[in-house]
């Protein structure tokens, strides 16, 4: 079999020279490992999907080729470097034979944290895939570590292997140089960087707020969070002129505990206004480009959430998983609130926000008076 090792680029694959390879490994975007290199990083993504002489990979290909496969069935395999996050790198691993492919995913991690997220990230989409008949989520499929030896010392990635979502991308807010408007831009690697139109965005947005919706456990309060757009956790694919989101991973799925939410003190009802009222706010925040600034997302994002969020309760109340009253009592009590009282509620979280990224939290102050008169303007018209 012939095995090579890519650059994936929007533009095409390209080919990794040896001096690609003698690369220093980026540990984070603007870090360089000590001596690991781009080609020991290759080298350990080929050992880890054939390991233990593809004892793994085989019965997942046979199953995705649905058909027998051998080792020697297999004609070529493409690995390509997909993205260096914070805490993962993710590559994709193309094997074709005799002229069908199939695209897996290897997530990587070197770091501590990194690895213990990695571990943890496995078991909450373990959890999820079986509590939840759903499909936003990649299917997981084997995790092991890999060891790594050179001259200068040796390290263990700690590798995953997952579904590759084909044709789903990733997206982010960012200003159109012609227009000088704010758009959402999919970074499609196939066919290129481009906006997606009004009703496509309004749509993602929308689907984002379904799907949050309706992992959200009503009788714990047990949700996923946290969760970024900037980081790439929803991705986007346009099937024949629909738009379809799904996931990428969770880091969480827990109860959500601050100094207002909790078990003991709040009713089933209030706590699902709060985490509508978290993930109005959540919903609008990015990075321009998914790494300049923080970016606000227009005011579409409100009625969007608010459309998502409801269209997920009332599929939860048809299926019986839904213990927080009735769907029109949640939004007669959202029509309940006036903006001071709102604008209090969303205050008394400013905490968490300041725990978790304060950039995000100054955003949020500048456009919180604007972003509650909208969602309060938003519930108010609204019907089911």
């Amino acid at each position: 079999m012939i095995i090579k090792y890519l650059f994936s680029d929007p533009g095409g694959d390209i080919q990794t020279g040896s001096t690609d390879i003698e690369r220093p490994f980026l540990i984070t975007p603007k870090k360089s490992h000590p001596f690991l290199t781009l080609g020991d990083y290759f080298h350990s993504i080929e050992s880890f999907i054939f390991r233990d002489n593809g004892r793994y990979l085989l019965p997942i290909l046979i199953e995705r080729f649905n058909k027998d496969i051998t080792l020697e069935s297999i004609n070529e395999v493409l690995i390509r470097t997909e993205k260096h996050g914070a805490f993962y790198h993710i590559a994709s691993v193309e094997i074709l034979s005799n002229g069908t492919s199939v695209k897996l995913c290897v997530s990587t991690a070197l770091t501590k944290k990194g690895k213990q997220s990695l571990a943890h990230d496995l078991e909450t989409i373990s959890f999820l895939d079986q509590a939840f008949e759903f499909s936003y989520l990649p299917k997981v499929y084997f995790k092991g570590d890999i060891e790594c030896h050179s001259v200068a010392g040796a390290e263990t990635f700690s590798m995953l292997l997952a579904e590759w979502l084909e044709d789903y991308h990733e997206w982010h807010l960012s200003m159109d140089e012609k227009s000088k408007n704010q758009k959402i831009r999919i970074w499609d690697q196939k066919k290129g960087l481009r906006y997606a139109s009004v009703d496509d965005s309004f749509e993602i947005f929308r689907q984002i707020s379904k799907i949050l919706t309706l992992y959200y456990n009503t009788g714990d309060f047990s949700q996923i969070y946290p969760w970024h757009n900037a980081a790439g956790d929803f991705i986007v694919k346009n099937r024949d002129g629909n738009i379809d989101v799904k996931l990428t991973t969770v880091r969480r799925y827990e109860p959500f505990k601050t100094s207002v939410v909790t078990e003991d003190d709040i009713s089933p009802m209030l706590a699902i206004v709060y985490f509508f009222l978290n993930m109005s706010l959540q919903i609008r925040l990015d990075k321009f480009d998914g790494v300049g600034d923080v970016a606000w997302a227009d005011d579409f994002s409100v009625q969007a959430a608010l459309e998502g969020f409801f269209e997920a309760l009332n599929i939860m109340e048809s299926e019986s998983r839904f213990y927080s009253g009735k769907v029109n009592e949640i939004l007669a009590l959202l029509k309940i609130f006036d903006k001071k009282e709102i604008q209090k509620l969303i205050g008394s979280m400013t905490g968490l926000y300041q725990m978790e990224d304060p950039a995000d939290l100054s955003v949020i102050e500048v456009h919180l008076k604007d972003h509650v008169n909208r969602l309060y303007e938003t519930i108010q018209s609204f019907h089911l």
